[in-house]
């Protein structure tokens, strides 16, 4: 498959109906997809993007323009980059994640499902409003799935965002932060370290279709049935 306003680096996967170099703008520059990637059905990404190898989509993603990732990224089913933005290396972005434009991540950060980043506090009431300005996330931060993060906040290294808190303010290195009032805790001693390399720069996902699924099973203590229904 060949795009005309698109790189695309060796051995990269790409399924049907995807777009690659969307052309936005007259002037628009190509996207450049590095090797050994999987861009899966559905997705969308705009020209003058520029993205390293490894790179893993899932279906109906869409990256719009001006955004740069390093080598190991992801981004989920349902997942929408808004544009200028930057990720590091092995930056893993869950499905149904909403990253709005000017939003930096660092390496090796993890962003679980459902959670929206936003970058206007005062959206629609200002008639001369700042230029809008989204969230900095350090290396080797992670984000549970549902948080909710304002504008302009950092998040600093090593941070851990448990499921559901809503960040409003900056949180320094090493914080545990907890829920809808983002309370900031001490980092427990057993989550001060970086995030597993294993699952930040893991080469493919459960799905791939180099991954040997002789070994996917039901977990062993399930039920064969539920209700009378039979698996």
């Amino acid at each position: 498959m060949t795009f005309d306003n698109a790189n695309i680096g060796e051995n990269t996967i790409i399924e049907p109906d995807v777009s690659i170099g969307f052309r936005y703008h007259p002037e628009c520059g190509p996207a450049s997809v590095g090797r050994h990637g999987i861009v899966r059905k559905g997705t969308i990404i705009y020209g003058d993007v520029r993205i390293g190898d490894h790179f893993q989509s899932g279906h109906h993603t869409v990256i719009r323009a001006k955004v740069a990732m390093g080598d190991f990224c992801a981004i989920g089913n349902g997942s929408t980059i808004e544009g200028l933005v930057r990720m590091g290396q092995g930056v893993r972005i869950m499905s149904h994640v909403y990253i709005p434009s000017r939003t930096w991540f660092g390496d090796h950060v993890f962003v679980g499902p459902g959670t929206k980043f936003l970058n206007e506090r005062l959206p629609g009431r200002l008639d001369d409003p700042p230029t809008p300005r989204g969230a900095t996330i350090e290396d080797d931060v992670m984000i549970g799935g549902g948080v909710t993060i304002l504008p302009g906040v950092t998040i600093g290294e090593r941070s851990f965002v448990a499921a559901g808190a809503v960040v409003t303010r900056d949180v320094p290195p090493r914080s545990l932060v907890i829920g809808p009032k983002g309370e900031c805790r001490i980092l427990p001693p057993h989550l001060d370290r970086p995030n597993s390399l294993r699952l930040c720069e893991a080469p493919t996902d459960l799905w791939h279709p180099e991954t040997d699924i002789a070994g996917l099973h039901w977990p062993s203590d399930w039920a064969e049935s539920w209700e009378g229904v039979t698996q």
